[in-house]
């Protein structure tokens, strides 16, 4: 018997030791997982629960080994280090090198698909982490060294820019600091004797309270008012593979996925920057990135493609003019005169909203700018570079799309056929050599017609039959919308979410779905076009200056025009051109307040109740006792008195007999309810039935002695 209590009372030291710890650590690795991969984290942490509780008696087992111990830990960690390190050796073999396992794990690109990376992480990140655990909570107490571990989660969140959720912050910080306190006083290197833990009542309630107070305060107290960089660079699309996942993009990278084209857009009409120009245009398209494929969904980018950009050496820009001017001379047809294409100066700022990627119209160059400022890429995205001001704050120039160039490609009316035997034609006259490669390239890139059924296909035909010039088929399609009762709708969410099903029979959505459908149509009939999101700039200020709000991110279509190159065309119909002010939401704000208000009271009620639960269960004890006959509430005010002594003593009572009862209360609390005792000893042994007025003599005298039942009277020093 006195083997299995020590047994038992080593169990209960070792669950009293490893709880905090191995609950804090757990905790670290849901958060962790929660931003890497949002699908897995409980399972990863029931494993992590389980594998720490393991390796926490493992490694007491190896403390008393020493050497042994040592050597055998070693060799656990190698067999880890080689197990995580064949794990993202596989992952980045299958994702094409270290940089992917950079980009996944700083949240750029997307490997959940396979999950080397992700298992490496947690085997060897895990190991690591529990050693860490175990040797500042269990062989050396270290408060510092345990803070490290909670660092681990919040690192990843800052380097991913996503914000760690509040509740889970608030579980990290009181799960540490409930390390600190209970684990201080079973630290084994201290040998005091008062360092060793004793579990009561006084230590419950602090405990309690402490929790309490510490997760209440820690979800209460207002945050720091801090908005990071790419958060400052965020715009409307909900890029699905962008940092955080959290509904919305950024600007300050390129996404490998566009927006999703149904989904709560989440914008606030906030200013983002401002846009200003000579030119006289009602609405301005600034362009951020171009998109090459359609999965079905949503548009996806080429990577391979991102980093070519044209170089005044060894590939110059072909600006629109060039081009433009170089098929002129080629092309002789009666009446048909170069038009004067103006350019235009542009310039964007915005004090609190700094991208990596400038938003400008199509056709921006560069030519005339310093390359220390800007370079552009083949697909038309013009990078700040890192000598750019902080700040979005740039001039550019422009060869603004006005009526008299699209007015030059219907005079032209080429198809891309007839464009490109023209070309073949004379491909060693003067620059068609250039416009050949110019209009090849942007075939080859955007021409892909994955996700088109023969059903949209049909349509696009049937829409275009009666033109032939490019120019006139890709104009055909952007007023198709406008023309067959299509509405822009943001809140709708169709019953299937396909393109198809948006074309022909939901007919309601944001500009993702128009520019997602004309691009598609475009391609099914020949055209060369791509998908591009960006801005919106149509509303103005007081001083003429256009205003850019976060929901005027929009999306539209660049189509590669026959003698002209890439032209903007808007199939989005009317609707989204409103002034969004920027507005407080103020129910958040009271919805905010009660909560926390509700928390609050919660949590002081809880406290108050263990705090004074003995009390509480006295108020509901005594209220009982009006419900019964006068022998129940002698022999139940009796039992009440036996667990009172119980509570303020810790032991157990009940075995006394009355004589013994009162000759412990006199000696130890110098108050003995003796009429409740006589009256119990008549009623529960002589078969007595006493009267109302009997027990609430007793009861009188029971109320005066009750605060010395409930607890031991300090003795007074001599």
């Amino acid at each position: 018997m006195k083997d299995r209590n020590q047994f038992l009372s080593g169990i209960s030291q070792k669950i009293s030791a490893y709880i905090c710890p191995v609950l804090l650590g757990t905790a670290i690795c849901y958060a962790v997982i929660d931003v890497l991969d949002k699908e897995k984290p409980v399972l990863y942490s029931v494993i992590f629960l389980l594998e720490a509780w393991i390796l926490f008696g493992v490694f007491d087992r190896l403390k008393y080994m020493k050497r042994l111990g040592g050597l055998l830990y070693i060799m656990v960690f190698i067999v880890n280090s080689l197990a995580s390190s064949w794990l993202a050796r596989m992952g980045m073999y299958r994702a094409g090198g270290f940089k992917e396992l950079m980009k996944w794990f700083f949240g750029e690109t997307d490997n959940y698909d396979q999950p080397y990376f992700l298992n490496a992480l947690f085997i060897a990140g895990g190991f690591f982490l529990i050693s860490i655990l175990y040797y500042f909570t269990q062989v050396r107490y270290r408060s510092l060294g345990v803070m490290l571990c909670i660092m681990f989660p919040f690192v990843i969140y800052t380097k991913r820019v996503v914000i760690m959720p509040e509740l889970m912050t608030t579980i990290i910080v009181v799960l540490y600091l409930a390390v600190i306190v209970h684990n201080r006083h079973i630290d084994p290197s201290r040998q005091e004797k008062n360092a060793f833990l004793k579990i009561d009542r006084s230590y419950i309630i602090a405990i309690a309270v402490f929790v309490s107070i510490t997760g209440t305060v820690t979800m209460i107290i207002p945050k720091q008012s801090y908005v990071s960089f790419l958060e400052k660079n965020s715009d409307l699309f909900s890029y699905t593979n962008t940092i955080g996942g959290n509904g919305t993009g950024n600007s300050d990278n390129v996404s490998q996925e566009s927006s999703s084209r149904y989904g709560e857009r989440g914008d606030t009409g906030k200013i983002l920057f401002r846009f200003r120009t000579d030119g006289n245009e009602k609405e301005y398209y600034l362009r951020k990135q171009p998109f090459d494929r359609f999965n079905g969904d949503i548009w996806e980018k080429d990577m391979n493609n991102i980093n070519r950009y044209y170089y005044s050496e060894m590939y110059p820009e072909y600006e629109i003019t060039d081009l433009a001017e170089d098929f002129y001379d080629i092309y002789q047809k009666d009446g048909l005169k170069l038009p004067e294409i103006q350019i235009e100066r542009g310039f964007v700022e915005g004090e609190d909203f700094s991208a990596s990627y400038l938003p400008c119209p199509l056709s921006t160059t560069v030519k005339d700018v310093s390359t220390s400022y800007y370079r552009k890429y083949l697909d038309d995205r013009v990078e700040r570079m890192e000598s750019a001001d902080e700040n979005l704050h740039n001039a550019f120039s422009f060869y603004e799309e006005n009526g008299d160039l699209y007015e030059y490609a219907r005079e032209v009316g080429l198809s891309s056929e007839e464009y490109e035997e023209i070309l073949e034609e004379n491909y060693g006259i003067g620059n068609v050599q250039k416009i050949y490669s110019d209009f090849l390239m942007a075939r080859q890139l955007y021409s892909n017609t994955d996700g088109i059924s023969t059903r949209i296909a049909e349509l696009a035909e049937e829409i275009t039959k009666e033109y032939h010039s490019d120019v006139e088929k890709a104009a055909a399609l952007a007023m198709y919308f406008e023309e067959n009762g299509y509405e822009y709708d943001e809140k709708y969410v169709p019953e299937d979410t396909s393109i198809e099903y948006f074309i022909f029979e939901g007919k309601k959505g944001i500009c993702t779905n128009y520019a997602t459908a004309m691009t598609l149509m475009a391609r099914s009939i020949g055209l060369t076009a791509r998908y591009v999101e960006g801005y919106a700039a149509f509303e103005r200020d007081e001083n003429e200056l256009y205003i850019v709000r976060d929901s005027y991110a929009h999306a539209f279509v660049e189509v590669y025009i026959p003698a002209v190159g890439w032209m903007t065309f808007d199939p989005t119909v009317s609707g989204y051109m409103y002034v969004r002010e920027e507005q407080h939401n103020y129910f958040e704000d009271i919805m905010q307040f009660l909560s926390h208000f509700v928390a609050v009271i919660a949590v002081a009620v809880f406290v108050l109740f263990v705090c004074l639960r003995d009390r509480i269960a006295e108020l509901f004890f005594r209220i009982s006792q009006i419900f019964r006959n006068p022998q129940k509430r002698t022999l139940k005010l009796y039992s009440n008195v036996i667990k009172l002594v119980n509570f303020s003593t810790g032991g157990d009572y009940r075995s006394y007999t009355v004589n013994m009862l009162r000759e412990y209360l006199s000696s130890s609390r110098g108050a003995v309810p003796e009429k409740l005792l006589q009256l119990f000893e008549k009623t529960a042994f002589g078969g007595y039935v006493p009267d109302n007025s009997e027990y609430r003599e007793a009861y009188a005298e029971y109320r005066k002695c009750y605060r010395f039942l409930r607890k031991i009277p300090k003795r007074k020093q001599a």
